[in-house]
């Protein structure tokens, strides 16, 4: 493994966020539009990525490693869960910041950076099992995601979230799997075209998001800096180790710990834009943890590897 292939990885989509910057500050994208394009990724472009990531002849190994994710999965989640509960409560960080905050520590960026580095690492059944593990993702995503983004809204988890355009592509994925459909040639090349367009798409609405954004500002901001190094070092560092000490696969290991490694989920941004709560916290959140990934996604792996192994 090649740890200056995933730096590029991490630099490409890094430009792509700049270049969304740019496109913003030219005027070049009006919010109508920033909008419409959030919506086309949550809906379109996401779903087709992972139905077409799932499209695999079933096999009881894939289908074991897959249930052991979902098992140890919600754990690492509850663990993110509690630090984020515990910094906000000692810094006293009150609504509507305390949503993004707590946001941007509990869901890492599994799909849009997760995807093409677990891809990177560990190849096709790397991305298989992270697809598994972002269904854990999208159901948190979709009720107390939705709920931390916007302030506004009702407090207690409305359950019918769950059937959304990630848990409906994910159920269509997982049927295709476990009945080995192939689907026509035709269909999953438009479909493998569609979610390609994925990764750049939410880098560049990130970007854009940025625009409204002074840079110097987003560095300025001690509490934003001390969430970003706990999503990309307090959270993920003991539960690598945790997870290096169990009796299980090391693929599953290390997908698991690199997905937690990753930085603040773009859909913080999207989300909070689509509920018009503090967008611009969140997609400075969104950027900067970004940016420090380029770093410690590296460091990370190198540790995953020495911990774990391949």
């Amino acid at each position: 493994m090649d740890l200056s292939t995933v730096l590029s990885q991490v630099l490409v989509l890094f430009i792509l966020i700049t270049i969304g910057l740019i496109l913003k500050k030219t005027n070049i994208f009006e919010e109508d539009f920033i909008k419409g394009l959030s919506n086309f990724i949550i809906y379109a472009t996401l779903p087709a990525l992972l139905v077409t990531s799932l499209n695999y002849d079933f096999s009881k190994e894939l289908l074991n490693n897959g249930l052991l994710i979902l098992i140890i999965g919600p754990f690492a989640y509850l663990f993110a869960i509690l630090i984020g509960l515990l910094f906000v409560k000692l810094k006293h960080i009150k609504e509507p910041d305390r949503g993004i905050y707590l946001f941007s520590m509990i869901f890492p960026n599994t799909a849009f950076m997760g995807y093409p580095v677990s891809l990177l690492i560990y190849g096709e059944k790397g991305l298989f099992y992270a697809v598994i593990f972002n269904l854990l993702f999208n159901m948190l995503l979709w009720t107390l995601g939705v709920i931390l983004t916007n302030p506004k809204s009702n407090t207690r988890i409305n359950f019918k979230m769950l059937i959304n355009p990630g848990t409906i592509s994910i159920a269509i994925g997982l049927v295709l799997f476990l009945f080995s459909i192939t689907l026509p040639r035709p269909l999953f090349d438009a479909l493998d075209s569609l979610g390609k367009a994925t990764t750049p798409l939410a880098m560049i609405v990130i970007g854009t998001m940025l625009g409204d954004s002074s840079v110097g500002n987003v560095i300025k901001n001690k509490k934003l800096i001390a969430v970003v190094l706990i999503r990309l070092i307090i959270i993920p560092i003991p539960i690598l180790f945790i997870l290096s000490l169990l009796p299980i696969p090391k693929m599953v290991a290390g997908v698991i710990a690199i997905l937690m490694a990753m930085p603040v989920a773009a859909n913080a941004a999207i989300f909070a834009r689509r509920s018009d709560s503090n967008y611009k916290l969140a997609s400075e959140s969104v950027f900067l943890s970004t940016l420090f990934s380029i770093a410690t996604i590296p460091i990370f792996i190198s540790l995953v590897v020495k911990l774990i192994g391949m």
